[in-house]
């Protein structure tokens, strides 16, 4: 079997007039093989923070891209007639966490709404798995559990989990770069202005932006349209807004979604002993919660980090693939 690139453009009617001005008409990139029929499994896979569709599928020249995973996998039989589709969901803030947000826009029912059924009437999947990394990760997890009836399966690798652990090492230099220019809102406009936007410090204020607009927001606030977590200028906790961000975290809330977890017909998730955001505890907490209540599902640890993992797609997507043909 050979693999099969093509593009198609979404018009998502979920993110008509989003905030940020974001496009509405999506690229999807879809693969396939040449002895790929109607019918098979849809695999759908998000973004990382930090990427797009693009940048997902193709990675670093120093790591194998996704392209060449894939033609491996589809050479060898390994993805069981399946359809692979990376939608475009980039936002302004740098990433996305796939849940709908008055600060960004309605993501879940992006894909929910908008990408699943177009794809469906397209392809006629047999049944729908969803996968990720990171962020693309957390949204694996919360799109299938809060939406078991449309989605049959998730992978994900290093996702976003335990929260603590996470994210609050990344409010302090957060801070910091908030308050060299007058608050999130000043220092955002000051960013998408500047040459060098990759420097550590700038990504991690970035990032919490990103989190934060998604996790709590709040059209009644004068910055961005978002509450934080923490006063930027004084470094108060506050720990109702951060009581938001953890109704969201799959450690904690996983016990919430028991009934519609048991809906779902394969369950995959692995981190990296060495994950530089520390997510394997995490990991650890929900696959200890799944296997004490007799979840079936793949858990493993690898010795490695946050990046540079893709290859670990290879293992995920078989099994899934094979699982819910």
């Amino acid at each position: 079997m050979v693999l099969k690139k093509d593009t198609i453009q979404i018009e998502a009617k979920s993110l008509a007039n989003n905030p940020l001005h974001d496009p509405v008409t999506r690229e999807v990139i879809i693969y396939s093989s040449d002895e790929t029929r109607r019918g098979g499994p849809l695999l759908v896979g998000l973004s990382p923070f930090g990427s797009n569709h693009r940048s997902f599928v193709t990675a670093s020249p120093l790591v194998e891209n996704m392209e060449s995973i894939l033609s491996r996998m589809y050479g060898r039989g390994m993805l069981k007639n399946a359809t692979i589709a990376i939608p475009d969901t980039f936002t302004g803030f740098g990433g996305n966490q796939y849940l709908n947000s008055s600060a960004v826009g309605n993501y879940e029912d992006f894909i929910i709404q908008d990408l699943i059924p177009h794809l469906k009437n397209e392809y006629d999947p047999t049944s729908i798995g969803i996968f990720g990394k990171g962020s693309g990760g957390f949204g694996a997890y919360t799109l299938a559990v809060r939406n078991p009836g449309t989605i049959n399966a998730f992978a994900s690798h290093s996702m976003d989990a335990g929260f603590e652990y996470a994210y609050i090492p990344d409010f302090s230099p957060a801070m910091a770069e908030f308050r060299r220019f007058g608050g999130p809102s000043a220092w955002f406009s000051n960013y998408q202005k500047s040459y060098n936007r990759l420097e550590k410090n700038k990504v991690r204020a970035l990032s919490i932006i990103n989190y934060a607009a998604f996790y709590s927001p709040n059209p009644s606030s004068t910055e961005m349209g978002i509450d934080f977590p923490f006063n930027w200028n004084t470094g108060e906790f506050k720990a109702e807004i951060w009581d938001k961000w953890l109704s969201f975290d799959p450690a904690r809330t996983i016990e919430n979604y028991f009934r519609q977890i048991e809906m779902l017909n394969f369950i995959y998730l692995d981190v990296g002993i060495k994950d530089e955001y520390d997510l394997v505890w995490g990991s650890r907490s929900i696959e200890a919660f799944l296997s004490e209540r007799g979840v079936k599902h793949v858990y493993e640890e690898y010795e490695a980090g946050h990046f540079g993992v893709l290859y670990r797609i290879e293992k995920s997507l078989a099994l899934m693939a094979s699982s819910i043909s």
